[in-house]
């Protein structure tokens, strides 16, 4: 009994197509970093191998190229300085670093290099420190505080800086 052609097509390519399923190796693997803190706020880049996470213990970003086999300490920002580390919800190339200072710390190329930008305030401890406008990525609304003491005020203030609004408000 001969099968006609379509079917014998069909069946050819469905054969093909399951011998090439099960010689490919398309198991995970798992790679093992042992670090002697808590990893926070783990993040990648979308569309990338590359991830950030905070150590806050040393108060420091560590960044991975290869989806997390291994780590580098981000050595363009200085250590101990780590508030908290920002992903920018609507550019997948940038984050920031937030300080416990007036200076404070942007990538624009997921981490490669990072160039630090100042503020007329320390990052606000009543809310986020940085508010996103979702229709430009370029526009950001720094929220920032003065402090005396322990007596600390919310500022309004606005300034541009690397082409990015940076608002204390």
């Amino acid at each position: 009994m001969r099968l006609p052609t379509a079917w014998r097509s069909l069946l050819v390519s469905g054969l093909l197509c399951a011998s090439s399923a099960t010689a490919k190796k398309d198991k995970p693997s798992v790679h093992l970093t042992n670090f002697p803190f808590w990893p926070r706020n783990v993040n990648y880049f979308d569309d990338s191998d590359v991830l950030l996470f905070e150590d806050a213990n040393d108060h420091v970003v560590f960044r991975s190229t290869d989806a997390g086999v291994s780590w580098d300490k981000v050595s363009d920002v200085p250590s101990g300085k780590l508030v908290e580390m920002i992903m920018h919800p609507y550019d997948n190339k940038k984050a920031y670093i937030i300080t416990n200072e007036q200076s404070h710390w942007r990538t624009k190329n997921r981490g490669e290099t990072w160039e630090e930008f100042n503020t007329n305030g320390f990052a606000s401890a009543f809310r986020d420190a940085l508010t996103f406008h979702a229709g430009d990525p370029d526009k950001i609304i720094f929220n920032g505080m003065e402090c005396t003491g322990i007596f600390c005020e919310e500022l309004v203030r606005s300034i541009v800086q690397f082409g990015v609004l940076l608002m204390y408000g």
